[in-house]
C-alpha cells in the first residue's frame, strides 16, 4: 500500500490517480510503437550507389532502426572505399605512363 502525496489516503501501488482527491500520483508509461526494422539488402544497395543518402539514413535511423541503419551505412562505406581504391589505381597508372 502507498499513500497519496496530497491527501494521505491509502492507494494501491499501481494507482495513477488518487480516487479520493483526484491528484495524479504516478506518470503513465507511454509505449512507443515499434517500427518494423527489416534490415533489407536494398538499403545497402541504396547506400552504395548514393553514399550521402546512406550516411543520412544511418544518422537518422541508428537508434530507431539499427539493422536498416547498419545496412545503409555499410553500403555507403563500401562505396567510398571502392571509389578511393579506384582513384588510387588511376593515379598510380597515370604516374607510370
Amino acid at each position: 500500500m502507498a499513500y497519496c502525496r496530497k491527501c494521505g489516503a491509502y492507494i494501491d501501488e499501481d494507482t495513477v490517480v488518487c480516487p479520493k482527491c483526484g491528484v495524479q500520483v504516478r506518470e503513465l508509461a507511454v509505449e512507443r510503437p515499434q517500427s518494423y526494422d527489416s534490415g533489407s539488402f536494398g538499403w545497402a544497395v541504396l547506400g552504395f550507389f548514393i553514399p550521402i543518402v546512406g550516411l543520412i539514413l544511418w544518422l537518422v535511423w541508428k537508434d530507431e532502426k539499427p539493422r536498416s541503419a547498419a545496412r545503409a551505412g555499410k553500403g555507403a562505406l563500401w562505396s567510398v572505399i571502392i571509389e578511393v581504391v579506384l582513384w588510387l589505381l588511376l593515379v598510380c597508372a597515370g604516374a607510370l605512363s
